[in-house]
């Protein structure tokens, strides 16, 4: 029922504009009163009364508005139930914040799909590790630097990394090196057993040497107090000796002397054996033989049966062949051994392969004749 308006209220002709959020439909329009008519209250609103009704325009989110009139009022919402602007907002919120969430989770696998793709592969070499032990820790290490007194003599000490000791480091007992040893500075060695190849730059041996294989010294060397070799030895090059040189025996090829050659003892000439044979004047049956080498030796010619002679002219009677032939004619040396060699006119024929021995009168038949010869180039 409406109220009938008092005339201490004020003028109620406005509209109260309000949207319905139950079923947001407007309203039936409600009869206006004529506010001049205080006297009698207002008639009830028939269809056929004729009432003034305000359009409602729709808000900006489509909502059609509902139109009350005077001493009407709008319907209240029920709890818990939102209009359609509220959860429009909300899911808008919602889908934002979404939305950047996952932008930054598909910007985070992108990142890591590259950074997998351009790493590193080869692990990078760590500089080695430098640890300083102090004197409590060296302390705990003192047993094993202390003969076996740290257990049983089984034990290994195992250092896996390298050490550096800027002190001086004394071992007891064998050192055994699996790998290789550099030395730096000067190394004092009371004894050297050296089993396989060993390359050694400038080596001072204050003691004995004792090399029990064979040395083989590929640069010059310089024996400043002297050598003494119990066993042979080979030298394929040349050989300088600035003082005197001794030596029960030397055994060379070729021997080359620039100044003096002095000799204190006996010259033995050893060498392959010269061969001889008789001349043509030695006669029917005769022989000859030869004990001596191409640089010296004795020649025996013994005589056969040689023909008498009207003249007496002599002719050649043995022929030495040398085992090897000179470079040049050498220079040849006979000697007359005994009175019958003596007694012929004798004289050398020579080449580089051997020499002959004649006589400018004949010699005697069946007569033995031997000479010395010495030979040289």
């Amino acid at each position: 029922m409406a109220e009938t308006p008092t005339p201490e209220s004020p003028d109620q002709s406005g509209v109260n504009i309000s949207p319905s959020p139950v079923d947001g439909q407007p309203e039936a329009p409600a009869t206006q009163t004529d506010p001049t008519d205080q006297a009698a209250p207002a008639p009830a609103p028939t269809p056929e009364t004729s009432v003034k009704t305000v359009a409602a325009e729709p808000l900006p989110d489509g909502t059609i508005p509902t139109v009350l009139t005077t001493g009407t009022s709008h319907k209240s919402v029920s709890k818990g139930r939102a209009s359609i602007t509220s959860i429009y907002r909300k899911a808008d919120i919602l889908s934002t914040i979404l939305t950047f969430v996952g932008a930054l989770v598909a910007a985070a696998a992108i990142f890591g799909v590259y950074s997998y793709l351009t790493r590193n592969r080869a692990p990078a070499a760590k500089a080695p590790a430098v640890t300083t032990l102090d004197k409590a820790e060296l302390s705990k290490l003192q047993t094993f630097f202390q003969g076996n007194s740290a257990g049983k003599t089984s034990e290994i000490l195992t250092i896996s990394s390298s050490s550096l000791f800027k002190e001086r480091v004394a071992i007891a007992s064998d050192l055994k090196v699996v790998g290789g040893v550099q030395v730096s500075g000067t190394t004092a060695l009371g004894d050297l057993t050296v089993d396989k190849v060993s390359t050694l730059g400038v080596t001072n041996v204050r003691g004995a040497l004792t090399v029990s294989g064979p040395v083989n010294l590929q640069s010059p060397t310089i024996l400043g107090a002297g050598a003494t070799v119990n066993g042979n030895i080979t030298v394929s090059g040349n050989g300088s000796f600035g003082g005197s040189l001794s030596a029960g025996i030397i055994n060379t090829r070729d021997i080359s002397v620039s100044g003096n050659l002095n000799l204190a003892g006996h010259i033995l000439i050893t060498g392959k054996n010269s061969a001889a044979v008789p001349g043509s004047e030695a006669g029917s049956g005769a022989t000859a033989t030869v004990d001596g080498n191409d640089s010296a030796g004795t020649v025996t010619i013994n005589t056969g049966t040689i023909p008498a002679h009207v003249v007496n002219i002599g002719g050649l009677l043995g022929k030495v062949t040398f085992s090897a032939p000179f470079g040049h004619v050498p220079h040849v040396v006979i000697t007359p051994i005994g009175q019958s060699a003596a007694s012929l006119n004798y004289y050398v024929q020579k080449t580089t392969n051997d020499f002959t021995i004649g006589s400018t009168n004949y010699a005697q038949s069946n007569t033995s004749y031997s000479f010395d010869y010495w030979v040289v180039q």
